[in-house]
């Protein structure tokens, strides 16, 4: 009985709370790391990091997935590539051997204040940043710098009964070269974020974006957030965006919750078109945000 007790408080704390994670330990009980990883001097350069940490939902198939295709591209695109979930790499001496730093499903309070600032400073001063889907959750947004100069709209769900669903995805620009080669318009399935704001409020210049006569954009799971439309026309639920962040360049996607994301032609062409654009490696991709 005390472990059905236990099981149904869990329960009844993540149904209260659906914006937090329901990981099992609170971000009170974690500590950020301080001992940096070990990378090896013989890691080809220019490289791409490709950063897990997760101090919130874990968004275990979507990460993996995520991880094979930045190796698969890294191999395409000549690159040495790092994988970890350790915060401790950011540092500026490490931080100055990657061209690219992907935030792959990132979720809570993952990096001191030290390595926030060292992450700011490489990004502002020239890096390349991609965050993917839970990396926009707002379980970050005690880092003010992030939210503001990285996501813009704050996060307020997703979809429940049904979670993942089908729908509408649209191109918004078709002249940015993100955008280059995907369909004007095409149909997948994902978790779909919904935020309190479009990004082009923000200061983004947005890509894609949602129908929503095309899914079924409600949470009735937890008794709080229910209408989760966010406006008529894929235009007014932006879902992926781009911008300049001082001399760095920054891309969001709310897409990626699972492995099978990244095997969609479309969006797989899409990150490949957002690689070259954030690192400005192609002709044609050294257009302004």
């Amino acid at each position: 009985m005390v472990v059905v007790r236990l099981m149904i408080r869990n329960v009844t704390l993540c149904i209260a709370l659906p914006l937090l994670a329901c990981s099992g330990a609170s971000q009170a009980d974690r500590t950020h790391d301080s001992v940096a990883p070990e990378i090896t001097e013989w890691m080809p350069e220019p490289a791409i990091l490709v950063f897990s940490r997760t101090l919130g939902w874990r968004h275990n198939e979507g990460i993996a997935g995520a991880d094979l295709f930045f190796v698969q591209l890294a191999r395409e695109r000549q690159h040495g590539i790092f994988t970890t979930a350790n915060a401790a790499v950011f540092n500026h001496k490490t931080l100055s051997r990657f061209e690219l730093v992907v935030f792959n499903n990132v979720t809570g309070d993952s990096l001191s204040p030290d390595q926030q600032s060292a992450f700011e400073d490489w990004l502002v001063n020239g890096g390349a940043w991609m965050g993917l889907h839970g990396s926009g959750d707002a379980s970050q947004d005690s880092w003010q710098w992030y939210q503001e100069s990285l996501i813009g709209p704050r996060f307020i769900g997703h979809p429940a009964e049904p979670q993942f669903q089908e729908a509408r995805i649209e191109t918004l620009d078709t002249k940015h070269p993100i955008t280059k080669g995907v369909a004007l318009n095409w149909v997948h399935e994902d978790e779909w974020y919904s935020f309190d704001s479009p990004a082009q409020d923000h200061g983004a210049t947005v890509l894609f974006g949602l129908d929503e006569n095309s899914y079924r954009p409600r949470n009735d799971a937890y008794g709080e957030v229910s209408d989760l439309r966010m406006g008529a026309g894929a235009i007014n639920h932006p879902i992926v965006w781009v911008r300049c962040v001082g001399k760095g360049r920054a891309f969001y996607s709310a897409i990626g919750h699972s492995d099978q994301s990244y095997q969609d032609p479309n969006y797989a062409l899409l990150l490949s078109n957002a690689f070259d654009w954030a690192t400005k490696r192609e002709a044609g991709f050294e257009t302004d945000c």
